[in-house]
């Protein structure tokens, strides 16, 4: 990091810190602004364009993310939780032993496998498929990191 990048960044995290009011003398404990949090479904009004800023973000093969994220989101074996709102959330289950968790990441693999994730991985080289097997790799790593490690390894082993 340069010496100016780095200068840049403290005058902003001070500039962050001296603007917020004083805590009153009289109470220990004062929540700051910066650290209060308001879930999403009570405000979906945002100051950007979200379709513009996601572009920015994942950059490429936009349509097989969602295809892969929407996989994802169908399937129990990936710890399907519908929450307010109607809002489908995913997350891997940490309280399984490490043989459960083995298991369930192969079941997921498989269906994975079964869905076409994989298909053309190991004989697709063009720039674009590399493009995409990154993208998926991502999506992957969005639910849980070692299943995208694991992935990578099961499509080099199984193909």
């Amino acid at each position: 990091m340069s010496e100016n990048h780095a200068l840049w960044r403290a005058h902003v995290l001070a500039n962050h810190i001296l603007q917020s009011p004083p805590p009153p003398s009289n109470i220990s404990l004062t929540r700051e602004v910066c650290l209060q949090y308001t879930p999403p479904e009570v405000n979906e009004s945002y100051g950007f364009d979200v379709k513009e800023m996601r572009k920015l973000l994942d950059g490429h093969n936009l349509e097989d993310r969602d295809w892969l994220y929407e996989l994802i989101t169908q399937s129990d074996l990936f710890n399907r939780k519908i929450r307010g709102g109607g809002k489908v959330f995913v997350s891997p289950d940490y309280n399984e032993t490490m043989e459960q968790q083995r298991e369930i990441s192969m079941k997921r693999i498989l269906y994975l496998l079964e869905k076409g994730v994989f298909k053309g991985w190991l004989t697709e080289t063009s720039p674009e498929a590399e493009l995409k097997k990154f993208a998926l790799y991502e999506v992957c790593g969005m639910y849980d990191y070692s299943l995208s490690a694991k992935t990578r390894c099961t499509v080099l082993v199984v193909g």
